[in-house]
């Protein structure tokens, strides 16, 4: 599954993704990073592909929502 995930601080994306592997076993890969602008602020928006069985995957949601890590809408 690959998501486009936004952090406020680009620094806490890898801490954040290293505590996803350690509490759910999901592995991820970043395939893209860029800095945007989300209203004034500029957020780090990192690519990621995850790899893990599906319910791991499935978990992953619920796991990013407690967290408040948002996902970018995929584009139309």
């Amino acid at each position: 599954m690959t998501l486009d995930l936004f952090f406020v601080q680009g620094h806490s994306a890898r801490a954040i993704l290293a505590q996803l592997a350690a509490d759910l076993g999901v592995t991820a890969h970043l395939v893209a990073e860029r800095v945007t602008t989300m209203e004034i602020f500029p957020v780090s928006v990192w690519t990621v592909r995850l790899d893990a069985d599906a319910a791991a995957l499935d978990a992953a949601h619920a796991w990013f929502g407690r967290r408040g890590v948002h996902r970018l809408a995929p584009a139309a």
